[in-house]
């Protein structure tokens, strides 16, 4: 077959199926892009959502919650007040006994 022998009948007969699939090709390309960038804006929002909560989650941190510092300064008062009461504590009985001891003292010196 040459070139020349190729008359439009011949053409118009390759073309149809030609820009058919060409067709059924852009058409399946355009769904699927369609649903990709579907996709694409529901990711967004759901990384948008995500991003608010955790900028709320580090804000409520950042106001509610105590710094390392500031627990280590209630520690070391804490620490220091129970130490003061332990003493006291510990002086108890001798006080109690000072004070029975007074007191009989006194019971003897009245009698």
């Amino acid at each position: 077959m040459a070139l020349a022998d190729v008359t439009l009948e011949t053409v118009l007969s390759l073309a149809g199926p030609t820009i058919a699939a060409a067709g059924f090709v852009s058409g399946v390309w355009y769904r699927m892009e369609t649903k990709v960038e579907s996709v694409r804006r529901d990711a967004a929002a759901s990384v948008h959502a995500v991003e608010k909560e955790l900028a709320e989650f580090k804000l409520k941190v950042a106001e509610e919650y105590a710094s390392w510092e500031t627990v280590k300064a209630i520690e070391a008062r804490l620490t220091e007040r129970m130490d003061t009461l332990s003493e006291n504590v510990m002086k108890m009985p001798d006080a109690i006994v000072g004070r029975i001891v007074d007191m009989v003292k006194l019971a003897q010196f009245k009698a």
